[in-house]
């Protein structure tokens, strides 16, 4: 699995939906829990409903359970062909990610006919940290937010200065820990790739109804 470089993808998307007449994506702040609160109201999201996780999952080796099995599941599917991203996603993704990243494949799909320049599903950056598979865990760090919000930083083996370090961010929901955000700052900046997405429809004016925002945000459904 060749080293992807993220930027270039972003650019590309972004320059072909310009020349449509869209703007392009902005930059964030530093704090990536606040900037998902603060960006969410872009895209007309509801409320969050999340459920607390229940006592026996609401440890951090739940949390680190559930991210060696996303690397598991990772590495066998390059070890029997091809990694799926879509897939990787809609096992372990939260429902808002999934809301979002659907609206924004429809709107590139009915502008340009194709999504994979800006969602990448061959190339997988949002779980790849920069390195190519198999991808090995070296440490796992999981921190417990509220009763249904972690945070886990992983730094895989053979990294780099650059490359290596991952900060996934984490809902309780439908009975598992879920991935919300993919925040690794040489791939994504400030914010992570949530951010981006969200930065990236409410520019282009992609909303969609019925998807749970991330935990705190108070905007109005538009």
């Amino acid at each position: 699995m060749k080293k992807v470089v993220f930027s270039i993808a972003i650019v590309a998307v972004v320059a072909t939906m310009a020349s449509c007449g869209s703007k392009t994506a902005k930059g964030g702040d530093n704090d990536s829990t606040a900037v998902l609160s603060e960006q969410s109201d872009q895209v007309g999201v509801a409320d969050s409903t999340v459920a607390s996780a229940p006592e026996e999952l609401w440890t951090v080796e739940a949390v680190e359970t559930q991210v060696r099995k996303i690397y598991d599941r990772l590495n066998d599917m390059d070890k029997n062909g091809i990694v799926n991203i879509r897939q990787l996603e809609d096992e372990f993704c939260t429902s808002y990610y999934l809301g979002l990243r659907n609206a924004i494949s429809k709107s590139l799909i009915d502008a340009m006919g194709d999504d994979h320049m800006f969602l990448g599903d061959e190339e997988g950056y949002r779980f790849f940290a920069g390195m190519g598979t198999p991808l090995e865990i070296e440490t796992i760090k999981a921190d417990l937010l509220t009763g249904d919000m972690a945070q886990a930083q992983v730094r895989f083996k053979g990294a780099d200065e650059e490359n290596g370090f991952m900060r996934l961010e984490l809902d309780f929901e439908n009975g598992q820990w879920r991935v919300k955000n993919f925040d690794q700052p040489e791939a994504f900046g400030p914010g992570g790739y949530l951010k981006i997405m969200q930065d990236f429809a409410g520019e282009h004016g992609i909303s969609y109804e019925g998807i749970a925002s991330p935990k705190g945000d108070d905007s109005d459904q538009q």
